[in-house]
């Protein structure tokens, strides 16, 4: 199976080298890493990833937006809004952006990532 590529999407650069180093740890190839949702955009278009790890609150745009806006990229990718309001996103707004699910920063790191990220196939992980 190939490995995961995930784009990493916050405007927090600090944040997103310690997401990088968290998925990195968990075997995922980080493929870019954005700012803000127009240079998501055009790293979705170039490194095709599989994932996205998006912020719910960016300069330029919301991660909600971002969320419909990626899932018109070639690679499709399965998006995993975050944010560090563990209230910022609600079930009904993660499905109505088309995204996988909502993790609050601070639950990153103990959280299995795995059913969100997929495996590598463009399909949801299964147990099987």
């Amino acid at each position: 199976m190939p490995p995961i590529t995930i784009l990493v999407v916050d405007d927090d650069e600090p944040f997103r080298d310690m997401a990088i180093h968290l998925l990195t740890g968990l075997g995922v190839l980080v493929v870019g890493q954005a700012g803000g949702g127009v240079e998501a955009l055009a790293a979705c278009a170039r490194a095709r990833p599989h994932a996205a790890l998006v912020d719910v609150n960016l300069p330029d745009t919301d991660g909600f937006a971002l969320a419909r806006a990626l899932a018109r990229c070639p690679s499709r990718p399965r998006v995993l809004l975050t944010s560090t309001d563990d209230r910022a996103a609600s079930p009904e707004m993660v499905a109505d952006a088309g995204a996988v699910g909502f993790v609050p920063k601070g639950e990153l790191a103990v959280t299995d990532l795995a059913p969100y990220l997929g495996d590598g196939s463009g399909k949801p992980k299964t147990d099987a």
